[in-house]
């Protein structure tokens, strides 16, 4: 591994059109240099007579000092997603002798390896490789001078769902002789954040009865478009003046209009708003309501769905009629019956024709005394009717009665 001292040394390089070999603190002995050590003796006698000095020496053989030097950039920050990006590696053997050299290459998985491509001479050609097996296979039939370089250029593609991470690519540079020797560079990949959300539905619309007695609720979806997980503040309210109509009652569960909501980068989240609607407004009354999501990371980021509410009410009228028994002459209060005569009594019940469905719908009619129940007699299937021995007659319709929809039934008497 690289000594922190000899990292920062080597990261000016990059300031060069081209990375050129760096130089070391103390340039090594080749190897294969004699290194001759001579040390030589000179005397004379007690007379002070001179003579020749004598001298020895001795010799020793510099060997090989492998000395790998990976060199590459801090940090680059391709976008997220991208592909076509390019990274250089520069692998100097800054040992003593030549060498042959493999190497390996770590990267997170956000990071896909397209390519390699090498070149043995600064601003020189570049061969490309699909694989890396296939680059060392080159790279070990190289030998590489002392103070060369091999350039190495990756070319990689980064995933859609990696803005703000680092994502580290370490290269690691062995020796081959006379037993392996490595040190290892890294750059972290630092794609930028891009914040992106969507609120659907946008223009939703619905009618609803008053609430009785539970909240209603109501669905949006949030999608985070952005490359990067994103917490989002949530906040529901009654667009433009509200009538009355609607009020809101939780946000993703909880009480209140505002919430938050983690997604991960291309992911959705569905979030409920509850809400109750109004029985003291008039039918036909709207509220909307604006769901809006706005990025944590960058409040300039949102997007807002909506749901009109519209209150809807039941409008049931009643209608009763008398015939003569053969339910088609109508009778009047001009119209005169004798004791003994047959009087029938239609009952119809009419929702309106934009009105909600009415439900639990019942008809009583209190009979005059001056008639005796006979019988009755439904237009469908649906009824539940009662009759006398008591004095009013009531009709059950089981299911709902439906906008603009008419039922009845008929009561036949006879005149005392």
């Amino acid at each position: 591994m690289l000594t922190t001292l000899k990292r920062l040394a080597f990261v000016g390089l990059f300031l060069l059109p081209i990375m050129a070999t760096p130089a070391s603190a103390q340039t090594p002995t080749p190897e294969g240099t004699v290194i001759t050590n001579l040390a030589t003796a000179t005397f004379t006698d007690a007379n002070s007579n001179a003579y020749s000095s004598v001298s020895a020496s001795v010799s020793v053989t510099v060997g090989y000092l492998a000395a790998p030097l990976p060199v590459s950039p801090a940090s680059v920050t391709p976008a997220s997603p991208s592909a076509g990006n390019t990274l250089l590696f520069v692998l100097h053997n800054n040992g003593n002798g030549t060498d042959t050299m493999t190497v390996t290459n770590a990267v997170g998985a956000a990071v896909t390896i397209t390519q390699y491509r090498v070149s043995y001479n600064a601003g020189g050609a570049y061969t490309t490789y699909a694989t890396i097996a296939l680059m060392n296979t080159a790279l070990v039939a190289h030998t590489t001078l002392a103070k060369d370089s091999i350039y190495v250029e990756v070319t990689y593609s980064v995933n859609g769902t990696s803005g703000g991470a680092t994502i580290p690519m370490t290269m690691t540079q062995f020796t081959r002789r006379p037993t392996v020797v490595s040190a290892a560079t890294t750059t972290n990949i630092n794609p930028p954040g891009a914040r992106a959300v969507a609120v659907t539905p946008v223009g939703a619309t619905v009618s609803q009865l008053p609430s009785n007695p539970t909240a209603y609720s109501f669905n949006f979806t949030i999608t985070n478009n952005g490359n990067a997980s994103d917490t989002y503040n949530l906040v529901a309210s009654i667009a433009g003046v509200p009538t009355g109509a609607v009020t809101i009652v939780t946000v993703d569960g909880v009480a209140g209009t505002t919430g938050t909501k983690t997604i991960a980068s291309g992911g959705n989240a569905v979030v409920a708003v509850t809400y109750t609607v109004s029985g003291a407004v008039a039918a036909g009354t709207s509220d909307k309501i604006n769901f809006k999501a706005t990025s944590q990371a960058d409040g300039t980021v949102f997007s807002t769905g909506d749901l009109t509410v519209t209150v809807s009410k039941a409008s049931v009228t009643i209608v009763k009629g008398a015939y003569k028994d053969d339910q088609v002459t109508v009778l009047t209060l001009a119209s005169l019956v004798k004791p003994g005569d047959f009087i029938q009594y239609k009952i119809s019940v009419t929702n309106g024709a934009a009105a909600a469905a009415a439900a639990s719908v019942q008809i009583s009619d209190v009979l005059p005394t001056q008639v005796t129940y006979i019988s009755n007699s439904p237009d469908l299937a649906g009824w539940t009717i009662t009759a006398p021995p008591a004095t009013t007659v009531t009709g059950t319709l089981s299911g709902t009665l439906a906008a603009g929809a008419t039922r009845f039934f008929w009561i036949r008497v006879q005149v005392k």
